[in-house]
């Protein structure tokens, strides 16, 4: 599975990357800092799952969700946040789904897992 990973802070996006590096299954394919690099990855490398910090600075994460659903293929698209008030109101506006920044690595591997199974019962389809 083809990850892109965004968020503007180097330690969390560093310790993502990491994770995700260490899964055999599991492909980073950029980083992005701001939604302007965002988009431009997001177009270049085709991801099929992105994951977003919901403070990613360059504009409403409302926008970025839909933006981001736009592409072909659609990505799959989860947002991060520290606080897990956010969760439902990021749903809501078009997330496939919220990780809390605050959970445990274990959590967000299960979510990771869980999409990726999707993405590959999808193209499975396709054929």
């Amino acid at each position: 599975m083809r990850i892109l990973l965004a968020d503007q802070h180097a330690t969390p996006r560093w310790a993502l990357k990491t994770m995700i590096e260490e899964e055999p299954e599991f492909e980073l394919v950029g980083e992005a800092v701001d939604v302007e690099s965002l988009q431009y990855l997001s177009i270049l490398h085709c991801p099929d799952l992105i994951l977003i910090d919901r403070e990613l600075p360059g504009g409403p994460i409302d926008d970025v969700i839909t933006a981001l659903h736009l592409l072909d293929p659609k990505p799959v698209v989860i947002v991060m946040s520290s606080d897990p008030g956010h969760g439902r109101l990021l749903l809501k506006a078009g997330a496939d789904a919220f990780v809390s920044k605050g959970e445990q690595v274990d959590w967000l591997l299960r979510v990771l897992q869980k999409y990726k199974k999707t993405i590959k019962d999808k193209e499975e389809l396709k054929k």
